[in-house]
């Protein structure tokens, strides 16, 4: 039973560790005689010569089921990444008219992050749909000003995120500035009166 349970730790190794007794294994067993006496190895066969065999043909299986499980796993990443990356651009293709302004207050403040109200339906959906995140304050942490809390784009919406996507222009018109600032978050122009109140 305990030779058994070492087998399987011995399986845990790194494949990098069968990789290097695949290649020492095989080198003693296919490599020249001369060479091998030159480096006084000449006498493992004749000793050890089964052992070497069974570490080549052990390690070297290892090493191939390896590499199939590696080649497996990158091409099943891949795709997964293809996945959520088309799910993503479509998400932003079809944003609502709510989470198209929301997310033109990061252009209209030239800002990385925003203080936004955590109650809002708006914000608690793209939270969701993973187009803006809580940013971490302390650990795993935040910090909320009331109802507050500063989100912030994610990398991926950062990167892939249009001016069209969110109703703009590279070349906006006097009519897409005044439609911009009349479409602003319900909670921008609460504030925004409340601080022409003083």
């Amino acid at each position: 039973m305990d030779n058994l349970k070492a087998l399987f730790d011995l399986t845990k190794l790194p494949a990098k560790f069968f990789f290097l007794f695949a290649v020492l294994s095989g080198f003693i067993l296919f490599a020249d005689a001369e060479l091998l006496k030159q480096l006084h190895l000449e006498k493992l066969n004749d000793l050890y010569g089964w052992i070497v065999g069974l570490v080549f043909i052990s390690t070297s299986g290892l090493v191939f089921v390896n590499s199939i499980i590696w080649i497996f796993k990158s091409v099943s990443n891949k795709l997964t990444f293809r996945k959520i990356k088309k799910e993503y651009i479509e998400k932003l293709r079809n944003l609502d008219y709510h989470e198209k302004s929301v997310l033109r207050e990061f252009i209209i403040n030239q800002t990385s992050s925003l203080e936004v109200p955590i109650d809002n339906s708006t914000i608690t959906g793209l939270i969701s749909k993973k187009i803006i995140y809580i940013n971490q304050q302390f650990g795993n942490g935040f910090i909320m000003n009331g109802m507050n809390a500063s989100v912030s784009l994610s990398k991926f919406v950062d990167k892939h995120l249009k001016l069209e996507d969110i109703g703009l222009n590279s070349n906006p018109t006097q009519a897409d500035y005044e439609f911009v600032e009349n479409n602003r978050p319900s909670w921008v122009e609460n504030r925004l009166r409340r601080k022409s109140m003083y």
